[in-house]
């Protein structure tokens, strides 16, 4: 059990999980919604065995898919941070009026213009911010705090799920112990 292939298996396990997770976003609506989850834990669980075979033993695989983790929330944090912070300045810099901005974003979610729910989240996102100047201050200002959230709550899933598959992972590598018996 060295370091050194810990936290290449972390690395390796990492890169895999983060992209397995950001993978799943460019799907969008290709898939139903249980089989990006399906992709996105599947993903994980290969970067979490993987990780467990580099670090080759039960211990370290599984520090080595804890540390994957880590990875994860870096890597999804700088990618919702970077990349869905500039979709979204996009996305409301094309439209100049409130209203038609929410009647198109809320119907990205299904909402339809009219209903008591469309109504309420209208009403409370107009009470925050009243123009569309607002929304892109709002977005340029306080967008990192939910990458930071999201990545979060994607790295510590990531962690516990490749904590195991790491453990997996290592098991296939373990040395066998060697006695006097095994030769005969």
């Amino acid at each position: 059990m060295s370091f050194g292939s810990i936290l290449l298996g972390a690395l390796i396990g990492g890169i895999v999980s983060t992209g397995a997770i950001i993978g799943v976003t460019f799907l969008g609506t290709m898939v139903p919604w249980w089989a990006l989850l399906l992709i996105g834990a599947g993903g994980c669980l290969i970067g979490g065995i993987l990780a467990g075979v580099v670090a080759k033993g039960a211990g370290s695989g599984a520090l080595a898919g804890l540390l994957s983790g880590l990875l994860v929330f870096g890597g999804v944090f700088l990618f919702l941070w970077l990349y869905y912070k500039q979709v979204l300045l996009d996305f409301v810099g094309s439209y100049s009026d409130i209203d038609a901005l929410l009647a198109a974003f809320l119907g990205k979610f299904g909402l339809v213009s009219g209903t008591d729910i469309y109504l309420m989240i209208s009403e409370w996102i107009k009470s925050i911010a009243p123009t569309v100047g607002e929304i892109q201050n709002f977005a340029n200002n306080n967008f990192i705090y939910l990458a930071l959230i999201l990545g979060a709550i994607f790295g510590g899933l990531a962690a516990v799920v490749n904590l195991f598959a790491g453990l997996i992972g290592g098991l296939f590598t373990r040395k066998k112990s060697e006695s006097y018996d095994s030769y005969y």
